[in-house]
């Protein structure tokens, strides 16, 4: 297969044809590519909305039992969200196989570190200098301010919330195995493929292009006979399955995600510590909590409402035993707590019906208060005093 060069000036058309990036180049080739040409990563298409990566340094080495590992490419979006990159040529499927999991390996390393640990690195290996030099190379690009940017990349390693690229010259992985990987480690991570077209001349074009990125898998909460929410249903495609079955959901899916984006910009919390709440499937989301508990805020029904997943048994255990002084706390005598002798029922929650809140500006009053109060009373008692 050929591709054409139009040149505006009137010169003869060039052609082009795909050439191997394995048959002439080594990975270390486009690892220096990408890190000198940080635009040729479709980061925009990955992350809407974050802008051209500033890269930060190769080679980064990692800790870990019994030596270390090295990321290829470590960059920071002027946002203040890392990006992690790793550079794979398809000789053999062991290789596009092994990648995905050593990526989520380097992510899981780099979310020990502190936002301290990570200049303290920079400073002694590869050779940056001064106070905060992280924000020095950013800076011209981002509209944030030196706290709130340092901020944001400190809580991006606190919560692991990296953009992880794989690049290579051809993605022809299965996908069922990413995204059975996915599923595991719940990571975002995209795969981008490199194409290389040259002429006879020995010219070079290089083309990204995205195959495949992290799936989305819709779930849904189910509640018990009394209107209890006790859990997660995790259902594949349901997407494709409501626009067989009902193709205005769509529009419904748009409208609850505009709700819920409302909510997360507008929240506050009295904890200085505490991370932004995150989406999660259709007209719900994820408000973190520490030891890898989280808040599932809803809206299902006529309800809208909070509980902690009944798989953190072992964090719900703790708070149960704590019930009175929790609802003292917090004012609200409505919240239940379910002890362990029921495995199903193993959940907090708190639930007001939609019939008292009207409109859209009392659901995200109410949930805003709700989750703050929450949020105080249960973030010490879960070892984050």
């Amino acid at each position: 297969m050929k591709s054409a060069l139009l040149d505006g000036a009137n010169r003869p058309m060039r052609f082009l044809e795909r050439a191997e990036l394995s048959s002439g180049h080594a990975e270390s080739w486009l690892q220096a590519l990408l890190y000198g040409q940080p635009g040729l990563i479709p980061l925009d298409d990955i992350d809407p909305g974050a802008g051209t990566m500033v890269p930060l340094v190769r080679e980064l080495a990692l800790p870990k039992a019994g030596g270390r590992v090295f990321l290829d490419i470590l960059g920071v979006t002027p946002r203040g969200r890392l990006v992690l990159i790793e550079c794979k040529l398809w000789r053999n499927p062991q290789a596009r196989r092994e990648v995905v999991a050593q990526i989520l390996e380097y992510a899981a390393l780099l979310r020990r570190w502190s936002y301290s640990d990570l200049t303290a690195q920079l400073k002694a290996r590869h050779g940056f200098e001064g106070d905060n030099p992280i924000y020095d190379l950013v800076k011209q690009e981002s509209s944030l301010g030196e706290a709130v940017f340092s901020d944001k990349v400190a809580e991006c390693l606190r919560t692991g919330d990296f953009d992880l690229i794989v690049a290579g010259d051809g993605i022809r992985e299965d996908m069922s195995v990413i995204a059975d990987h996915l599923r595991h480690q719940g990571a975002r991570l995209a795969l981008v493929e490199f194409q290389i077209w040259a002429d006879d001349a020995g010219t070079q074009l290089v083309v990204p292009n995205i195959p495949f990125r992290t799936e989305v898998h819709h779930q849904r909460i189910l509640l018990t006979s009394d209107g209890m929410p006790v859990e997660i249903d995790h259902r594949d495609n349901e997407d494709e399955l409501d626009a067989v079955v009902d193709p205005s959901s769509a529009g419904r899916r748009a409208g609850n995600r505009a709700f819920w984006q409302r909510f997360i910009e507008e929240v506050t919390f009295d904890h200085p510590d505490q991370p932004a709440p995150k989406h999660g499937g259709n007209n719900w989301i994820r408000i973190p909590l520490p030891g890898e508990t989280r808040l599932t805020a809803y809206r299902t029904g006529e309800v809208a409402g909070f509980f902690i997943p009944s798989k953190h048994a072992d964090a719900i255990a703790e708070l149960v035993s704590d019930e009175q002084e929790i609802r003292q706390e917090v004012g609200m005598p409505r919240l239940r707590f379910h002890a362990l002798d029921d495995v199903s029922r193993t959940t907090i929650a708190i639930d007001e019906p939609l019939s008292s809140l009207p409109s859209d500006d009392d659901q995200i009053e109410w949930l805003k208060s709700t989750a703050n109060r929450l949020v105080n009373a249960l973030r010490p008692r879960l070892g984050d005093g």
